[in-house]
């Protein structure tokens, strides 16, 4: 009898969900690491550069959206993509990044409007904000002597929302 009883309240393994595998995954690599500050303002680099270049990818004229065709952009369906996956993983982290993006596309309308009154190329700019934040996020990682820099950059986004929303106390 004893046994059932054991075996009854026996706690099965709880199974870590994959935003807590990416983030514990990612975190291990920083956990000694005196420079990961840098983080902080690398992966949002990264990311907003990453994002105006694509933005400045021309988009066809699709005839049926008429005087909305501006509206729309190979960026359009990179944040819906992200927005989609990151959904998958944590609804709170999807809904930060989205208002994340949504600063970001700001961002850059802004720059595309100093680009059309004589300024930077909007390409440019984010070609070099994306250069530097993948630059220094390499540089961290070659210092901690991690392997595995092209899958650290890919959930790095996932990464630094988890901590914003750790920072702040929010479960995710």
């Amino acid at each position: 009898m004893s046994l059932f009883l054991i075996f009854f309240f026996m706690q099965s393994p709880v199974e870590q969900r994959p935003v807590d595998r990416d983030f514990e995954e990612y975190d291990q690599v920083y956990r000694g690491a005196k420079n990961s500050y840098i983080l902080l303002i690398a992966v949002p680099l990264m990311m907003f550069g990453l994002m105006a270049l694509i933005w400045a990818i021309p988009f066809p004229n699709i005839a049926f959206l008429g005087k909305y065709n501006g509206y729309l952009n190979w960026a359009s369906f990179l944040i819906a993509a992200l927005i989609y996956y990151h959904l998958r993983l944590s609804p709170m982290v999807s809904y930060l990044l989205l208002f994340m993006l949504f600063g970001f596309s700001y961002g850059i309308i802004k720059l595309e409007q100093v680009e059309k009154a004589g300024g930077m190329q909007l390409w440019l700019a984010g070609l070099i904000l994306a250069t530097f934040g993948i630059g220094l996020q390499t540089w961290i990682f070659k210092t901690v002597k991690a392997n595995n820099t092209l899958m650290l950059l890919s959930k790095s986004s996932t990464w630094f929302i988890v901590t914003i929303l750790k920072a702040i106390k929010v479960r995710y």
